[in-house]
């Protein structure tokens, strides 16, 4: 799939600009259930998931990811980031507070 999709032939449309455009829309905050909000709630739920099954790093993985990608879970996902940190801390033997 080309990148140029612009208008139609002969004009000045420049290279890119609907990939541009797609991207901006989907970053912006609120812009509903678009293409990163999905991918970033199936990567909280993977990361639950991980995490009920003591997989810590792929659960903190997927929790950094999620956070990245949708600002409106970025709290829940932080919740999860910190309990894989501190199951792994108590597996370390390092006193959590």
């Amino acid at each position: 799939m080309s990148d140029r999709s612009g208008g139609a032939k002969g004009t000045d449309v420049p290279p890119g600009t609907f990939a541009q455009w797609f991207l901006e829309e989907e970053l912006k905050p609120g812009a509903g259930m678009g293409i990163a909000a999905e991918r970033a709630e199936y990567h909280l739920c993977r990361a639950i998931a991980n995490l009920e099954r003591g997989m810590l790093r792929e659960a903190l993985d997927d929790a950094n990811t999620a956070a990245h990608l949708d600002e409106s879970l970025r709290a829940r996902a932080l919740i999860v980031a910190r309990i894989c940190i501190q199951r792994e801390m108590e597996e370390l033997g390092v006193t959590v507070r």
